[in-house]
């Protein structure tokens, strides 16, 4: 079986798919084109005239110095200046008196509608509408690092467009020179010795107030005073506290000192022994020195019965000791009154110390807060002053800077139209431009853009097939064969089939030659029919091969040679005028063909097919429910799925496809049919 592999896509695909939708292709790019055409046309020749404007940034300019001899470069300022200039030249005052000078309908003549229109517009909407013309036509630019101004005006006639370009330069020049018009330097003057007289007032004012309350600092000073006032408050709180303390364990300390005793018991002792009692130790010695002489002496021997007499006369003093017992009580002074008289007299002394802290520190408190209520009292006063200073302060300086701006604009009023230069003239530069070659290059762009899009559009919504690469792709199957017409005498049909049947015999699966092949067809025709008795032919003249064709796509599948048929492997056959070549006949009533026949039934009856006969080819119909055909994707050796050409949809041929496969059956390619070639030959050699 080939490689499951979907060609590339190439050129000459392009190209079919295009001339297969020709129609569409040339339609939409017709329409761009035929667009450009119109549009070359009516366009006309437009004359643009080009005036030059040197724009010389004067010493008036922030941050420029009066007494230096001009900036070596543009600075920031100094390019604001000129896109300044170039608003006003755009302006609509300066566009309004250029068209009043040439005439509305000079520079925009009226259209076949103006009569109609005319009624439903006033003259001030039609000047409007004129303005907004006049911008469309007029560029004005600064020229890209320099103080240069680029004005230029773009009109179908050549010397409208240079009169429009003077005209137009002319009122900019007049209106600037009315805009620039500024005698107030006096008035100005006026203002700047008023403000500084106030601000003089004024701080005088905040100097008498500061002086008054003692102020250096504002914010200083009422900081320092607000912390000073939290924290006498704080330690007068710390000092009540410690008082409440104090007098709580002054009045616990004499209450315990009432309750103590003035003396209390020290210890007692009892006891029955004296000073140099040594009974214990004389008997100690007497049982030793008895033990010794007991080993030495014989019983009975006066020495022990001296020893005998000091031992019992030693315990019978022993014994009677306890009848003179001897006691001791001691009592001494209560160490812990001495402790609270200490503590009630330190007490005492830090109450009193408390006390006199306490008055201390309300004094001080009060006078924190005089100092903090006469700050208060001064901070609005203050802040209403300071406001007054910083308005009048501004003031000042505004005014002060416009005086002396005013002072050299007065100055300087004389040569301020020196300060815009005109250094070329529109007549000197004048430009045409025809747009009806780049219209047709557009259009001829557009149809190319539009046709592709339209032949691409019109293959992404194509459900047939017009080429096997597409149904290559689509399936990921292979084409085993491929035709155009059913024609006896078609040399690609012979050769098609030739090269089928060779293939097909070429093929094993699982080890195995293919017996039995089973062709599927999208739906009921005469093509797949033709071609299967065609193919059987084939293995049956050319082959020599014993060949059993079952058509289930038509009633009469191929010529009878007689009437009678005979039963093999569940199908009546019967011979056809062909050597080597069988039909089935009555195929609704064969038990192979029978939908509620078992699969090992199915299988046993396959194989004595296989057995009667060398070749066994099967069409079958999937259109409706057919269930044979899915019990013949299962039985036969392989599956082949019939595609026409502009005839089997892509969502049939993935169904067959499909169904091949949920039945387990084992898909070899398919065969398409039908192809039709769209290109000229010669376009087919060269691709």
């Amino acid at each position: 079986m080939p490689e499951n592999r979907a060609p590339a896509f190439t050129t000459r695909d392009f190209l079919i798919a295009t001339f297969f939708h020709i129609r569409i292709v040339l339609i939409a790019a017709m329409v761009p084109l035929l667009l450009a055409l119109a549009a070359a046309f009516t366009a006309k020749t437009e004359y643009t005239a080009k005036s030059l404007l040197m724009v010389i940034v004067s010493r008036e300019v922030t941050n420029a110095n009066v007494t230096d001899s001009g900036p070596a470069v543009l600075s920031i300022e100094g390019l604001k200046q000129v896109e300044s200039e170039v608003q006003i030249l755009e302006s609509a005052d300066v566009l309004r008196a250029t068209i009043e000078q040439i005439g509305i309908d000079r520079l925009f003549p009226s259209g076949l509608l103006s009569y109609v229109t005319s009624f439903l517009k006033s003259d001030a909407d039609r000047m409007d509408q004129s303005i907004e013309k006049f911008r469309k036509v007029l560029r004005a630019s600064v020229v890209s690092g320099s103080n240069v101004v680029e004005v230029s005006v773009t009109l179908p006639n050549r010397a409208l467009a240079v009169e429009a370009t003077d005209a137009l330069v002319k009122n900019y020049l007049n209106y600037r020179r009315k805009v620039f018009e500024n005698p107030t330097a006096r008035i100005l003057q006026i203002e700047v010795e008023r403000f500084r007289m106030d601000l003089a007032g004024t701080d005088r004012e905040i100097e008498a107030l500061k002086s008054k309350v003692g102020i250096i600092d504002f914010s200083q000073d009422a900081i320092l005073a607000a912390n000073q006032v939290d924290t006498l408050l704080q330690r007068r709180r710390q000092v009540a506290e410690r008082q409440v303390a104090v007098t709580a364990q002054l009045a616990e300390a004499e209450k315990q000192m009432k309750g103590l005793p003035e003396q209390v018991f020290d210890f007692t002792q009892k006891t029955d022994a004296l000073g140099n009692d040594e009974d214990a130790n004389v008997l100690t010695r007497l049982l030793v020195e008895r033990d010794r002489i007991r080993a030495q002496y014989a019983p009975g021997s006066q020495l022990l019965r001296d020893i005998d007499r000091q031992i019992a006369t030693v315990r019978n003093k022993m014994e009677n000791r306890s009848e003179r017992p001897y006691s001791t009580d001691r009592d001494v002074r209560n160490p812990a009154i001495s402790y609270v008289q200490n503590m009630i007299l330190s007490l005492r002394v830090e109450q009193d110390a408390l006390g006199r802290q306490f008055t201390e520190l309300e004094q001080q408190q009060k006078v924190a807060e005089q100092r903090l209520s006469a700050l208060r009292g001064a901070e609005t006063q203050l802040i209403e002053l300071n406001r007054r200073r910083d308005t009048l302060s501004d003031g000042y300086r505004e005014y002060l800077r416009r005086a002396v701006a005013a002072n050299i604009e007065e100055t300087a009023a004389k040569t301020r139209e020196s300060n815009v230069r005109v250094v070329q003239e529109a007549g000197a530069s004048v430009t045409s431009r025809n747009l009806a070659i780049p219209f047709l290059a557009a259009g001829l762009f557009g149809g190319l853009l539009f046709g592709a899009a339209a032949g691409a559009i019109a293959s992404a919504l194509r459900t047939t097939f017009i080429m096997p690469s597409e149904a290559e792709r689509a399936l990921q199957l292979p084409v085993l064969a491929e035709f155009g017409s059913m024609d006896a005498g078609s040399h690609a049909l012979d050769t098609a089939l030739g090269g089928l049947a060779t293939l097909l015999l070429d093929t094993r699966v699982d080890d195995r030659p293919l017996q039995l092949i089973h062709f599927l067809a999208p739906q009921r025709g005469e093509e797949t029919p033709a071609f299967c008795r065609r193919l059987a032919e084939e293995f049956a003249t050319q082959r020599g091969l014993r060949t059993l064709i079952v058509d289930l796509c038509s009633p009469v599948p191929a010529p009878l040679l007689a009437s009678g048929f005979e039963m093999k492997g569940g199908l009546a056959v019967t011979r056809t005028p062909l050597p080597q070549l069988w039909a089935a006949v009555d195929v609704e009533k064969s038990p192979l063909l029978n939908v509620r026949l078992p699969l090992v039934d199915g299988v046993r009856m396959r194989d004595e097919l296989k057995q009667a006969f060398e070749c066994v080819i099967v069409c079958s119909p999937v259109q409706g429910t057919f269930v044979v055909t899915d019990r013949l994707n299962q039985l036969a050796d392989g599956n082949i799925l019939m595609i026409g050409a502009e005839s089997t949809r892509k969502p049939s041929a993935l169904h067959m496809r499909d169904s091949v496969l949920e039945n387990g059956g084992t898909l070899l390619g398919f065969v398409f049919f039908g192809r039709r070639y769209y290109l000229p030959e010669w376009i087919y050699r060269r691709t």
